[in-house]
């Protein structure tokens, strides 16, 4: 491994709840450089008040980048959207209104809205059958599941993949939280580990401390698929198996 793929962040300046302007997106991605992440995943939330066209997150995007490559040439940056899921969001991804993940397959998809086994399913099945491929956010937050794990794997057989929170796995957010994820670790049925950054002090991008953890609980084979591997297959568009 030559480093951590992260790609859960909100370090676009301006775009969301996220950094608030460049200089903290600076800080961000120096402070994941020095966890040993080597590649970023921009995922501007795309719900509500952050809706901002694909063309606009693209220049600030470039802009990122261009000023990035000043102190952290060696880092590499993707851009997509966490999205909220609402109804015409697969008729929106296909007209390139909203942003797969380095223009993959992939989809970045947050549930918070839906509170209904049957609303899930419908959704995913949706995305799927327009071809992309929904990794769903940060797992571990929707009760839903927690209550449901058979809903984990019937997803999981529709395609869909998922996605835990480091501090999360750490215990960060609660010892109820932390058990639902490493149940789900210990099962087999996570692809990724991301930080979900959104600034400096409470949410930010460190990855090195839960690795390491994973790597001790479950070996390195895994630790490797879920801070790596998977995410090279998202940003190269190809198939996790």
């Amino acid at each position: 491994m030559n480093g951590f793929i992260d790609i859960h962040t909100h370090i676009l300046a301006e775009a969301d709840d996220g950094a608030k302007d460049i200089s903290e997106s600076l800080a961000l991605l120096r402070k994941a450089w020095e966890n040993n992440t080597r590649a970023i995943v921009l995922t501007p939330h795309y719900r509500n008040q952050y809706k901002k066209p694909p063309q606009e997150l693209r220049l600030e995007y470039q802009r990122l980048r261009e000023i990035a490559k000043e102190s952290l040439p060696d880092m590499h940056l993707y851009l997509g959207n966490e999205i909220a899921c609402e109804i015409d969001i697969p008729e929106a991804l296909a007209a390139g209104n909203v942003l797969t993940m380095n223009d993959s397959q992939y989809v970045l998809l947050e549930l918070h809205a839906i509170g209904l086994r049957s609303q899930v399913i419908s959704a995913v099945s949706e995305l799927v059958r327009y071809g992309f491929c929904p990794i769903i956010a940060h797992v571990e937050r929707y009760k839903l599941f927690r209550s449901d794990m058979t809903l984990i794997d019937e997803l999981l057989q529709m395609g869909a993949l998922f996605q835990l929170n480091g501090n999360s796995v750490l215990g960060k957010c609660g010892f109820a939280t932390k058990r639902f994820c490493h149940k789900l670790l210990r099962t087999g049925k996570v692809q990724f580990i991301a930080s979900d950054a959104h600034d400096m002090n409470n949410r930010s991008p460190q990855l090195q401390e839960c690795f390491v953890h994973i790597r001790k609980k479950y070996g390195q084979e895994y630790a490797a698929a879920l801070f790596y591997k998977n995410a090279q297959a998202v940003i190269e568009n190809r198939a996790i198996y």
